[in-house]
Formats: C-alpha cells, sequence, structure tokens
C-alpha cells in the first residue's frame, strides 16, 4: 500500500513538474518584455505537434474501442439468448428422458405380454390338435359301428374340440394385438431416442456457443481495458518527451561532448 502511495505521489511529482514548465512556457510567450529562444519554440512546437498526434491516435482508438464496445452489447445479447436457450433445452432434455424412460419400461412390459399370448396360443393350438387327433383315433376305431355309435364315441371330444377352437382364436387375437402394441412401443420408443439425441446435440452446441461467447466477451473486455491503457501511457510518454523534467534538462545540459 505504502508503494502504491509513494508511486502515486511521484506520478503526481511529474505532472506537477510538467504543467510548471508548461505554465513557465505559456507565461515567457505571452510577455513582450521576455527574448524566447530557440529551444523553448521549438518545445512548443513539439508539445503541439504531440498533442494533435495524441489526439489522432486517441481518436483512432476510440473508434477501434466504439467498435468493441458495440461487438460486447451485440454479444452480451446473443450470450443471454443462448443461455435462455440452454436452461430451456436442458429442461427438453429431462422431460424427453423421462418420456424414453417411460417408453422403454412400456415396451419392456409390452414384449412380456406378447410373449405371454403367444405361449397360450401355442398352448391352445397343441391342445386343439391333440383332441382333433383324438376324435381322428376313435373316428377310425368306430368305423365299424353304426353312426350312431360312433357319434357317441366322440361327443365329448367334439363338444371339448369346439372349446378348445374358441380358446385357441381367442389367444391368436390376444396375440396379434399384443404384437401389435408392441410394434408400435418400439416405434415411439424409437422416435422417442432419436428426438433425445437430437435435443442433446442442439443442448451441446447451445453450451458450447455460451461458452465462446463468454470467451470473446471476456477478450473484448480485456482489449478495450488494454487499449484504454495504451492511450493513458502514450499520452503520458509524448507529455514527457514534449515537457522533460528539470533533472533531465540538467542532464541533458551537464552531457559531455564526443569528439
Amino acid at each position: 500500500m505504502a508503494k502504491k502511495r509513494r508511486k502515486s505521489r511521484r506520478s503526481a511529482n511529474q505532472r506537477s513538474k510538467r504543467q510548471s514548465i508548461v505554465d513557465k512556457i505559456i507565461h515567457d510567450i505571452m510577455n513582450p518584455r521576455y527574448d524566447i529562444s530557440e529551444i523553448d519554440t521549438n518545445r512548443v512546437k513539439e508539445a503541439l505537434n504531440s498533442s494533435s498526434e495524441v489526439r489522432k491516435i486517441a481518436d483512432d482508438m476510440k473508434k477501434d474501442i466504439d467498435a468493441v464496445t458495440n461487438s460486447i452489447f451485440a454479444s452480451r445479447r446473443k450470450l443471454i439468448k443462448k443461455k435462455t436457450s440452454s436452461e430451456q433445452l436442458k429442461i427438453n432434455v429431462t422431460e424427453k428422458k423421462d418420456v424414453v424412460k417411460r417408453a422403454s419400461s412400456y415396451l419392456s412390459h409390452i414384449k412380456s405380454k406378447a410373449t405371454a399370448d403367444e405361449i397360450k396360443f401355442i398352448k391352445a393350438e397343441k391342445e386343439l390338435l391333440e383332441i382333433q387327433k383324438a376324435i381322428d383315433d376313435i373316428t377310425k376305431v368306430t368305423a365299424k359301428l353304426n353312426p350312431t355309435d360312433a357319434d357317441i364315441a366322440t361327443y365329448g371330444l367334439k363338444a371339448s374340440l369346439i372349446g378348445k377352437e374358441a380358446n385357441a382364436q381367442k389367444a391368436k387375437i390376444q396375440l396379434r394385438a399384443s404384437e401389435k402394441l408392441t410394434a408400435e412401443a418400439a416405434k415411439r420408443h424409437q422416435e422417442s431416442i432419436r428426438e433425445l439425441t437430437k435435443l442433446e446435440r442442439s443442448l451441446a452446441r447451445e453450451s458450447s456457443d455460451v461458452i465462446d461467447i463468454a470467451s470473446n466477451l471476456k477478450e473484448a473486455l480485456d482489449t478495450i481495458t488494454s487499449t484504454y491503457g495504451d492511450i493513458k501511457n502514450l499520452s503520458l510518454n509524448l507529455l514527457d518527451e514534449s515537457f522533460p523534467t528539470s533533472t533531465e534538462k540538467d542532464a541533458a545540459k551537464t552531457q559531455p561532448l564526443t569528439t
């Protein structure tokens, strides 16, 4: 902290010395009784030229700063928009994941039901074939009997056959319905996965854009800060060259000549 104060005082002293020199030159120029030297005249010219140069460079830098500032505001608006979009996509991805989870659970359930219905259908078909075979076997055995006795022998099996045929038909209908539901569930599940993948890709792009824009914003702010610093340093350096301190002038006067 003390070092910072010393630096501040030293800078203030330098500015004070420069101002004193400027005031003296102006006073001398305005005093008709004072015969201004060529050195002082050249110093004033250099000061004026340096001032014009500083203004020109500062104006050019200001244009750059204005361009960067406009870019910052545009990027900030874009960043807000991207962040909003990213947050909404996060919500959409979460919701779609829940949809995919439910679709997957339903698909698993309907597949299990279809498998069970297929087993029932196969079992019903098997029982139907067994009864049909039994009826055929009995019919062959009773072929030599009169028709009435033959019908009596197969009456019970034929009655059971009607029930088995109904069961087999019912099992077949249930199986076809389960297969249709399974196909539809699989289709919805695949569509949900594709939509989720699309949302995740969009979220990844938006998140990447947010990072890039934020990085560009920081770079632009650093550029403005650096440019302001350059203008300040340039101004001080040119002023130092135009208005040297008393110590610098004394050093220049006492510098030995070289042969």
